[in-house]
């Protein structure tokens, strides 16, 4: 299990594949395990790295962090791992974090591919997440509470009509130590992405599934309007999570096409 001692923190990482190099940015409360069935996608091409943000997984940190502090962790990764730069994708709240490490930091970014992203943060979600986030912290509720209530987010009504016919159990993301959610929550609600959205000049590509009732299309239609040159591909049937099967492909051509003559690892 490697880690990474950069800005003070002690950073989990994972590695697969070889090729042009890739970073995998997940969301709230996500870990490298999120990207499960992403990363056999890409290691035949690309050399693909996937970490545990601060207040997720076994990163080790201490005190209050904002975005950018997510984002300067994952400058001095590729620095650390000797890259130079590398394509960048994101997913919910690891979007806003792609979003800010290309604009702060863009001879680190290849391209910047924006999945279930948004411009404003939607007060429905914000709610009900801050609230799970403070009841958690005091330990009001459960860890598999959060995740089931996160679960009728981040899933659309057809991946639990299918579960329930098939009388299948259901996996949800577990929020991790007490403080995790909260400390991701207050740099969540500390972001503008319009601020930043506004400087991107790296390729970019906006993801989202038509059916995501967390962050709604039009929230990543609205980013994707501020950034020159940005394209969109809109999923039918998919949520806020979304099968990688529906994009990773296009992510794939994106990246290609973006990468220039620019190394990978062999």
């Amino acid at each position: 299990m490697p880690f990474a001692d950069v800005n003070g923190i002690r950073l989990h990482y994972e590695r697969e594949g070889t090729g042009i190099p890739v970073v995998l940015v997940t969301g709230l409360i996500g870990c490298t395990s999120f990207w499960a069935k992403t990363v056999p996608m890409l290691t035949d091409s690309f050399d693909v790295i996937t970490l545990d943000n601060r207040g997720s997984g076994t990163t080790e940190y201490e005190g209050e962090f904002t975005m950018s502090d997510l984002a300067d962790d994952i400058a001095a990764l590729i620095d650390r791992l000797g890259l130079g730069s590398a394509h960048i994708l994101g997913w919910s709240m690891g979007s806003h974090i792609a979003l800010n490490l290309a604009a702060r930091h863009p001879d680190r970014v290849r391209s910047l591919t924006l999945v279930s992203s948004y411009l404003k943060r939607p007060a429905r979600s914000a709610y009900i997440l801050n609230a799970l986030a403070s009841a958690y912290g005091r330990g009001e509720v459960s860890a598999d509470l959060v995740g089931m209530t996160m679960n009728t987010l981040l899933r659309t009504s057809g991946y639990f009509e299918c579960a329930e016919k098939q009388g299948k159990r259901l996996n949800h993301p577990h929020p991790g130590a007490a403080n995790n959610m909260s400390d991701q929550m207050r740099a969540v609600d500390g972001y503008i992405p319009s601020k930043d959205a506004a400087l991107v000049r790296v390729p970019t590509l906006s993801v989202h599934g038509l059916e995501d009732i967390m962050t709604e299309p039009v929230c990543g239609d609205e980013l994707a309007d501020m950034i020159p040159g940005c394209r969109k591909l809109r999923v039918p049937g998919e949520g806020h999570i979304l099968r990688p099967q529906t994009y990773i492909p296009a992510f794939r051509e994106f990246a290609v096409e973006n990468n220039g003559n620019k190394p990978g690892r062999e």
